[in-house]
């Protein structure tokens, strides 16, 4: 019955708009040929400089460098609107996500229930969690 109820959960997932939205972005990103290299060239060079940071002792002038290539590969991906539509839509998506786990947890028991715009701050005065 759980696993049943997982499965219409997937389901229901992947007919929402936020995965329609980001499933789309992706595919339009994978025919991309720019976004895609650049894509692949920054995970390279930002594995690279992790490698390089874990190394005993990393010379700080070709780490500047890679940091800066790295961050450098970041913008122009971030200036690609097709790159950046597929980041917008994850994020949404993520954050439908982030909801979903979070109700699952509250009738679970394992997180408390918020009032629907808590701030997580100071609750004097709100009639909703408490």
């Amino acid at each position: 019955m759980v696993l049943d109820k997982a499965r219409e959960l997937g389901l229901a997932l992947s007919e929402s708009p936020e995965f329609q939205r980001m499933a789309a972005a992706r595919a339009i990103l994978d025919t991309d040929t720019l976004a895609f290299e650049a894509l692949n060239t920054f995970k390279e060079k930002q594995s690279q400089l992790v490698e390089l940071l874990s190394s005993e002792e990393p010379d700080r002038l070709i780490v500047a460098a890679l940091s800066k290539e790295v961050e450098d590969l970041q913008n122009t991906l971030l200036s690609n609107p097709v790159f950046a539509e597929a980041m917008a839509a994850q994020n949404e998506f993520q954050s439908l996500m982030n909801k979903v786990n979070s109700e699952i947890a509250i009738c679970i028991g394992m997180e408390e229930a918020q009032a629907p715009d808590c701030s997580g701050g100071s609750c004097e005065g709100c009639p909703g969690c408490n």
